[in-house]
């Protein structure tokens, strides 16, 4: 009875029932398209776990667990290091990169922080291998990652200023020690899985690999014995090999963010002024295209970026970036123009060639740095200089270390060079020679006119006469 009162109201109004079932239609269209994305995110999460890539927090909070991350010990670095603050001294040039205090301020500080900076040293010398505990299950995890980050990154600046104090002082042992010792507050950083402290722990090496850097320049390496220099050039492989063999760890588990990001679509953390029901909306009709959108960036990234996590950044690995960052660009623009873009457009698609770029500008320093010192010791014993990085060879150095930007081998050049220097914005000249790289596709080439205005450039600077700007 039923059915037939059913379809005799079908047959009166049958623009009704188009209209039902269009939504009908709709619905179940909705609901497949849903639970397809759905499917295919769970085969992408599922392979990536048989790859051993952690996919969720509970996954990262595992892989602490078996590092053997210590929530006490990080409360005690904490507590020794935040007692260190430069508050209260003029300040530094913003510009700086590596300076924590002007150099008329460096003896108050140490004066009266000696007591602190001494239990700040002892802490590293007794933890060497310390692995710093995490809160994965916080929001916003990046946020976390820079309080924590802070003080491994302000502590290698001081030591940097230290080390260079200590050579004014005469104390060429107190730099060595301040030298060898910012290398464990970098492996601090290395040892972690995430993109940022990777990032940090290359910037916290290259504010390290400066100090030797500006004591060629200055003159202050002389007081440097010759074993001590040969050590540290013989240890740059190494610290080398140490970020190579972090970086496939490192870009696993960004690619283990972007999983976790892909299975959370949401427009609520971008305009948290939104209502809920708008959030939910957007859950429910794009969060089908999110997620098959994550699948698209999490299979590109894998194919692309994983490959080329330890190589260098040659004209040969942009070219094979070259379909990530077009999808990256791509969903750019899309979310430029609406508002239907998944969040790989704002977020979780990061300019992957800046991070291979900078990490082989680090690679880049080792090299000059390791190449500058063999020559200094190539002086020290034949007083003079070599005309070509060949006759380093095999004396001094296994082979002329090479560009990781073009292939090519390092250069040297000696005589009257121009300079910049960054702390009085002054250019002049200097009597001495100069071991540099070239082919860095994001920086200015090295030529004639060159003065390294951007700090950049990686470039081992042996001032044997300073001529004042």
């Amino acid at each position: 009875m039923k059915f037939q009162r059913i379809s005799d109201w079908s047959s009166r109004h049958p623009a009704a029932v188009g209209c039902l079932g269009l939504i009908f239609l709709v619905v179940v269209l909705l609901v497949g398209f849903d639970s397809y994305s759905r499917i295919r995110l769970a085969s992408e999460i599922r392979a990536l776990e048989r790859m051993g890539i952690p996919c969720d927090v509970e996954g990262f909070a595992e892989w602490q667990k078996k590092q053997g991350a210590s929530e006490e010990l990080t409360r005690e670095f904490f507590a020794l290091y935040e007692g260190i603050s430069p508050e209260g001294f003029s300040p530094v040039d913003s510009t700086s990169r590596t300076e924590q205090l002007k150099l008329e301020d460096l003896p108050k500080f140490l004066a009266g922080h000696g007591e602190e900076i001494r239990a700040a040293d002892r802490f590293l010398d007794e933890h060497p291998d310390f692995i710093m505990w995490r809160d994965y299950s916080c929001d916003f995890l990046w946020q976390v990652e820079y309080l924590m980050l802070n003080s491994l990154r302000e502590y290698a600046r001081l030591n940097h200023d230290r080390f260079y104090y200590a050579l004014l002082q005469d104390d060429p042992a107190g730099a060595a020690r301040n030298f060898d010792r910012s290398a464990v507050l970098r492996d601090y950083a290395l040892r972690e899985p995430i993109l940022i402290t990777f990032v940090a722990a290359a910037g916290i090496e290259s504010t390290r690999l400066k100090s030797l850097f500006e004591a060629a320049f200055y003159g202050e390496i002389e007081q440097l014995d010759a074993e001590t220099l040969k050590r540290w050039a013989d240890s740059m492989p190494d610290v080398e090999a140490r970020f190579r063999s972090r970086s496939p760890c490192v870009w696993e588990g960004k690619l283990g963010l972007i999983v976790e990001a892909a299975q959370l679509p949401t427009i609520f953390w971008l305009f948290p002024e939104q209502k809920k029901w708008k959030d939910v909306l957007y859950r429910c009709f794009l969060g089908p295209i999110y997620r098959l959108d994550g699948v698209a960036a999490i299979q590109i990234f894998r194919e692309t970026v994983l490959p080329l996590a330890a190589e260098d950044y040659t004209p040969e690995t942009v070219r094979k970036l070259t379909p990530y960052q077009d999808l990256r660009t791509s969903r750019q623009k899309l979310g430029a123009a609406v508002l239907l873009s998944p969040m790989t457009s704002f977020s979780s698609l990061w300019d992957v060639s800046f991070e291979f770029q900078r990490v082989s500008a680090l690679y880049a320093r080792c090299r000059v740095l390791r190449t500058g010192l063999a020559v200094e010791l190539f002086r020290r014993k034949y007083g003079r200089l070599p005309q070509k990085l060949d006759e380093l060879v095999p004396e001094f150095l296994p082979a002329v270390p090479v560009s990781p930007f073009s292939g090519k081998p390092l250069r040297i050049e000696a005589g009257t060079l121009d300079y910049y220097q960054p702390r009085t914005e002054t250019t002049g000249t200097f009597e001495g020679y100069r071991v540099y790289v070239d082919g860095d596709p994001e920086r200015v080439p090295v030529g004639r006119t060159r003065t390294d205005r951007n700090g950049l450039n990686p470039v081992w600077n042996r001032a044997m006469k300073l001529n004042t700007p």
